[in-house]
């Protein structure tokens, strides 16, 4: 009887270790996790499509009149760029239509930029995971400022004349010019 007793203590003892043991390498084992989210890069309002994607300090841009080109930066320097703004300095381009598009021509003048409110693309637009637009930008003209035909002036950015652009804004700001909706496709 005694090795009975014996024998059902060490089962039940064996029994228990194993359990223990199954659930040490269970709970040990890697649980499923959730991919981290995409780095969070950001872009200036523009003209985008797969063979011109968004990219952080662009060095030239159409910004406006994706398929005419009414504005575009171009030769552009930045001394900030992140989440809470980008700043930098080139040339804007200006498609002046006179005496009409096809037999008109450009203008160009110095322009320092500045944008700001980096906002999510809509989710129609077709962009990588992660990007954020800049919402509002300023164009301003340090030296000479274009024509009212080729651009109306609606604000002043540290006293110089200046263009407020917006895109994704949500709310009626009255003193900015609506840029459209950024696409990447």
């Amino acid at each position: 009887m005694a090795c009975v007793v014996v024998a059902v203590v060490l089962i039940g003892a064996l029994g228990f270790g194993a359990v223990k043991l199954i659930n040490g390498h269970q709970s040990a084992s890697p649980q499923p996790t959730t991919p981290p989210p995409p780095p969070t890069y950001f872009a200036i309002p523009g003209c985008y499509n797969p063979s011109v994607p968004p990219v952080e300090r662009p060095r030239k841009l159409n910004v406006l009149g994706c398929a005419s080109v009414a504005v575009a930066l171009q030769d552009m320097s930045w001394t900030s760029w992140g989440p809470q703004g980008a700043d930098g300095t080139g040339t804007a381009v200006f498609k002046i239509c006179d005496p009409n598009c096809a037999a008109g021509y450009q203008l160009t003048d110095p322009v320092v930029v500045h944008a700001w409110n980096a906002q999510p693309p809509r989710p129609d637009a077709i962009c990588q995971a992660g990007l954020k637009i800049f919402s509002d930008l300023i164009l301003a003209f340090p030296k000479a400022t274009p024509p009212p035909t080729a651009q109306k002036l609606n604000t002043q950015y540290n006293g110089m004349p200046a263009v407020h652009y917006a895109n994704y804004s949500g709310t009626n700001n009255r003193d900015a010019q609506f840029i459209g909706y950024t696409f990447c496709n």
